[in-house]
């Protein structure tokens, strides 16, 4: 995926959506959030929160006209501060997704982790800062954006996200995440790319 901040927003627990919303009157499922994101630190401490406060999520799907649209790539933002100000957040991107299953952590890997802690809770001094993973995996288990056949481009495309992350930073942090989010995304059709599970 070539885009870059600022994402799509996707208001889950705000009360405004922006750009994406449920579609009006089509009894189509709610949008939901469930995230933990664990942060262990080298001399034992740690600090965890809830991703939820406010969630950014863009994904590319590849549409076909015989086969359900399939999820190819995602970057999800986990904030863990209330205030928009605070720089507490966790950005997952990944690209070559096939559905569940294990893919690598780490720059020449599918998957990325990068943070940032200074605004995190009960995070000492010594480890406020931006931090990129350099290993580890994450484990899919839903990626889904429905049973329906054919071209949803730009339309609202309700889509399931379910996996979890161990990774750690070259200085020497772990982070463990978690999260089950379900969102209305615009449908953006990606071209096909190659799988890229973990070996």
């Amino acid at each position: 995926m070539n885009r870059t901040h600022p994402l799509l927003l996707v208001a889950i627990v705000a009360v405004a959506c922006t750009k994406v919303q449920r579609p009006d009157g089509n009894g189509g499922p709610t949008q939901y959030c469930d995230s933990t994101v664990r942060i262990e630190f080298p001399d034992g401490g740690w600090t965890e929160y809830n991703g939820c406060h406010e969630v950014m999520l863009d994904a590319t799907y590849e549409f076909d006209p015989d086969d359900p649209p399939s999820i190819r790539s995602f970057k999800i933002q986990l904030t863990g501060a209330n205030d928009p100000g605070f720089e507490c957040w966790m950005v997952v991107t990944s690209y070559g997704i096939c559905g569940p299953g294990f893919y690598g952590v780490g720059p020449s890997e599918s998957t990325l982790v990068e943070m940032a802690t200074y605004d995190c809770d009960y995070v000492p001094d010594a480890y406020e800062g931006r931090y990129t993973s350099t290993d580890g995996q994450m484990r899919i288990e839903t990626v889904y954006a429905g049973d329906e056949t054919g071209d949803f481009t730009g339309d609202p495309l309700f889509s399931e996200f379910e996996a979890s992350i161990e990774a750690k930073t070259q200085e020497g942090l772990n982070v463990i995440i978690a999260f089950d989010i379900g969102a209305y995304l615009r449908g953006d059709d990606g071209e096909e790319n190659e799988c890229l599970f973990a070996d």
